[in-house]
């Protein structure tokens, strides 16, 4: 008996999948990428996770469940699914296996049970490269078999929580398609929150149409650059600027300490203030620090501050828009030394949008209502992804049986 099944629930049996399941591989086609060329249209091509392609003619019709035959998915079994479920018409490449149920096994229960399930002894190594299962190896994978009726059951309970997470996902690409729109149109004045449409007409700026009654003054001219360096001080954090997530503490978010021993000459930040790289604005990387008292950021940023007539948050919304990452990707090629850093004087001499500072605030409030809806759904989402995984362990192993 496998070891991994050291409890057989009653009723259920210890099979193979060679000897419950017809492995169907005599259907796959393959065809390189420029075979596929010549012959696109609207039938599947499915590789071992997904759909890589679409043709004008199909192999295979009807429900099959695929399982990789090569590729380092195997290895992601806790985060990403090993099997797919396919029905209809579509075509399959020589990368995945074709599984179909047998009479006391369903294609929907294979699918069901490899979905999250380690297969690692039975992967054999290319060299140097891809994992591999074979034919024979699948077909000697162990596979609890269920009563067909629990079988259907299981399936359908997991199948109901995948719309859930489902339904979530697409909740959430609809939201920050919504969060997108709202920073489009409010950041440039194109939709006025009620109350701030004061504007006699628009004017024409290299940021676009801004309100008139709207101020367009130079970076330079509502913050001062800020070099204050730490000296022998210790006990400072360390701070790092990602793309995506602004400032953040170095060790925390590497898990190794990246940056220089000696911090002598290290910046300090302080809260309320701003660092970008000055060598990869370009690629986003500007944050606000606003965790600290007071941090270090390496040598190579470029610390600022503004003055009173902004709101800090409604900056850095403007300064993340994709608009500004190429407006300093283009100073940045232009800069004086060619040497692909955009330094203060040259970053000060950019225009920003100003509403009055009440009318930032009002942005800012909208746009951050917008992410806590956002981080709610996420939270959900987390969670259900949770709960579906503990359900998967207990419904797979017959821990929790289902009424049929």
């Amino acid at each position: 008996m496998n070891t991994e099944f050291k409890h057989i629930p009653s009723g259920w049996r210890l099979s193979t999948v060679g000897l419950e399941c017809k492995i169907c591989n005599n259907l796959r086609e393959p065809l390189s990428e420029e075979e596929r060329a010549t012959m696109q249209g609207s039938y599947p091509y499915y590789g071992p996770t997904k759909a890589v392609d679409y043709l004008d003619h199909f192999r295979v019709e009807g429900t099959y469940a695929l399982i990789g035959e090569d590729g380092d998915h195997f290895l992601k079994y806790n985060n990403q699914d090993m099997t797919q479920l396919v029905c209809g018409r579509f075509n399959v490449n020589n990368h995945a296996h074709i599984v179909k149920g047998g009479h006391d096994c369903s294609t929907e229960w294979f699918y069901t049970f490899f979905r999250q399930r380690s297969i690692a002894p039975f992967l054999t190594r290319q060299g140097a490269g891809r994992f591999k299962l074979n034919k024979a190896a699948l077909e000697k994978i162990p596979l609890l078999v269920p009563p067909a009726a629990e079988q259907a059951i299981i399936h359908s309970s997991i199948t109901r929580w995948d719309r859930s997470i489902d339904i979530t996902e697409r909740l959430i690409d609809a939201k920050q398609e919504l969060r997108k729109w709202l920073m489009q149109q409010l950041l440039t004045g194109k939709r006025r929150l009620p109350g701030f449409d004061g504007s006699q007409g628009i004017r024409k700026t290299p940021f676009g149409s801004l309100p008139t009654d709207w101020a367009y003054p130079r970076i330079g001219e509502v913050a001062k650059e800020v070099s204050e360096r730490n000296g022998e001080n210790a006990g400072r954090p360390v701070l790092s600027c990602t793309k995506h997530k602004g400032l953040v503490d170095s060790l925390a978010y590497f898990g190794k300490q990246i940056f220089s021993e000696d911090l002598s000459n290290y910046k300090v930040v302080r809260k309320g203030q701003y660092a970008y790289a000055t060598n990869h604005i370009d690629e986003g990387s500007i944050g606000y620090q606003n965790d600290y008292e007071e941090a270090l950021i390496s040598p190579i940023y470029t610390v600022f501050q503004t003055d009173e007539t902004i709101d800090d948050r409604f900056l850095l919304l403007v300064l993340k828009t994709e608009t500004y990452r190429h407006i300093f990707a283009s100073n940045t090629s232009a800069s004086v030394d060619r040497r692909g850093s955009l330094r203060w004087n040259d970053f000060a001499k950019i225009h920003i949008p100003r509403p009055s500072i009440e009318e930032q605030q009002a942005i800012v409030r909208v746009i951050d209502t917008a992410d806590r809806e956002l981080d709610l759904l996420r939270a959900n989402l987390d969670a259900l992804r949770e709960q579906k995984k503990g359900l998967m362990q207990q419904l797979l192993t017959g821990k929790i049986r289902v009424k049929c």
